[in-house]
């Protein structure tokens, strides 16, 4: 389509979906709808910044919005490091303690 072309909202939401539930490439999906694929990751990015993702809210009536997915990863991923740095803590105890032995 031209430069310039609105497309209908119901358009945009489906294609979203679309790009969300499927195992295909954006970009694949995108060219299948006959848009570009920037345009497509504009609609998905958008869709995702503003309200919650369209499987997760009518699969699961879940109302996590990305914001709260966001802190919740960066939470988690923090969490995941602190446990790590305690596990080669233990480790290296473990080897101490188990040489002190010999």
């Amino acid at each position: 389509m031209p430069k310039g072309t609105h497309y209908p909202s119901d358009f945009k939401r489906e294609a979203v979906k679309l790009a969300q539930s499927s195992d295909r490439p954006t970009s694949q999906i995108a060219a299948e709808l006959g848009i570009k694929a920037n345009t497509l990751y504009n609609w998905v990015s958008t869709a995702m910044k503003d309200k919650t993702t369209p499987t997760a809210s009518t699969e699961s009536k879940s109302k996590h919005s990305y914001q709260e997915l966001e802190r919740e990863n960066k939470r988690l991923t923090k969490e995941l490091k602190r446990a790590e740095m305690e596990r080669e803590i233990l480790k290296k105890a473990a080897a101490y303690f188990a040489s002190q032995e010999l």
